[in-house]
């Protein structure tokens, strides 16, 4: 059993490896019908995420959410409840954040830094709860509802900033800046690479155990395997669905608190550019595995970094790098009908061979 599953994992590296070979051919064939050169291309996007300390430290910070949201995704799919509202989880926990931020200024820096943290894993949590009541009480598409509190979440939020929260410099779509003590010390100058990134490294160490070393992990498993075979093994599915769905919406409303106390200082109308739905496709494409979210989430983070250098540098589109994330999806989506294709095509291949041999 051990060694099939070591197989098929196997298998499903050489897929990803293809996959993202395949992508990057793609966008090479982009780049020459566009006139350009891809060596040009891929080796100004290498430039722009690894060239520098400055370049690196950029896209280590891009990393961060991705992460954080990429594990929050796949804690709630291995569980068999899809967690598609991350976005509004993360908005409300960074504005939680915020919030302490701007209001409890008297405390010291480790308690307020901490306070905020948990604030936002609360409000998170508690914004996952709800589809996730709606899912098993009453067996509402959690699909359906997160993606319609997504909406309700940043709309709210963007209320709150341009009206009762506004800054006192004018109406910005942004809160008043965080007290001092509470924000995070910048790694590399001019960069946006702060301390957040060893709680990402904390948080994926505990995640990582969580989901693959405890009973808790294997009941997400189970469960999301087959929920009726768990019932009879005498896991109550229902609650591991709920207990899923709220540890997602925390470590997404962590990672809105991580940006607000580590990159802006403040909460902004626009925090996130999707910070939540790129996880969810690392997640997807990694197959809910914690260490490839992390692995994934750092080429994605080179992709976006290197791709507004290439852009600046030679004049390639920064949209590229979205058709190459893309097309990976779109391959690992359909794993299993290439498989199945290139089986038929091998087996014809065997069989005329064999009717060619006994013609002879």
């Amino acid at each position: 059993m051990e060694r099939l599953t070591k197989n098929k994992n196997l298998q499903y590296l050489n897929s990803l490896f293809i996959s993202i070979f395949a992508s990057l051919l793609i966008g090479a064939l982009i780049m020459i019908a566009n006139g350009r050169s891809p060596l040009v291309g891929y080796g100004a996007l290498l430039t722009g995420a690894f060239g520098s300390k400055y370049n690196i430290a950029t896209t280590f910070a891009k990393t961060v959410p991705l992460v954080i949201t990429g594990l929050a995704t796949a804690i709630a799919f291995r569980a068999g409840i899809s967690n598609v509202g991350g976005e509004g989880q993360l908005y409300l926990g960074a504005f939680a954040a915020a919030y302490v931020g701007i209001t409890f200024t008297g405390l010291p820096g480790i308690i307020g830094i901490i306070l905020a943290i948990i604030a936002g894993a609360l409000v998170g949590g508690a914004y996952g709860f709800v589809p996730a009541i709606l899912k098993v009480k009453y067996k509402v598409d959690e699909v359906i509802t997160t993606i319609m509190l997504n909406t309700v979440a940043t709309l709210f939020t963007a209320y709150l900033v341009n009206y009762p929260f506004a800054s006192s410099q004018g109406k910005m779509g942004g809160t008043e800046m965080i007290a001092e003590q509470f924000r995070f010390s910048r790694l590399v100058k001019l960069s946006t690479l702060n301390t957040s990134i060893f709680y990402m490294g904390i948080i994926a160490v505990v995640i990582y155990y969580l989901m693959e070393k405890t009973s808790y992990g294997y009941d997400f498993k189970i469960v999301g395997q087959n929920s009726i075979f768990s019932r009879y093994a005498g896991i109550k599915d229902k609650n591991q669905m709920v207990l899923a769905m709220v540890i997602s919406g925390g470590l997404c409303g962590i990672a809105g608190a991580l940006e607000v106390l580590g990159v802006h200082y403040r909460f902004l109308q626009h925090i996130s550019p999707g910070y939540a739905f790129d996880g969810m496709l690392i997640a997807l494409i990694v197959k809910n595995n914690p260490i490839g979210v992390v692995l994934m989430s750092i080429f994605f983070g080179a992709l976006k970094t290197g791709s507004i250098a290439m852009e600046n540098s030679i004049g390639i589109p920064s949209e590229l790098v979205s058709v190459i994330q893309s097309i990976i999806i779109l391959f690992i989506a359909g794993e299993a009908g290439f498989k199945n294709i290139y089986k038929n095509w091998k087996m014809k291949k065997t069989a005329n061979s064999k009717v060619g041999e006994k013609i002879v």
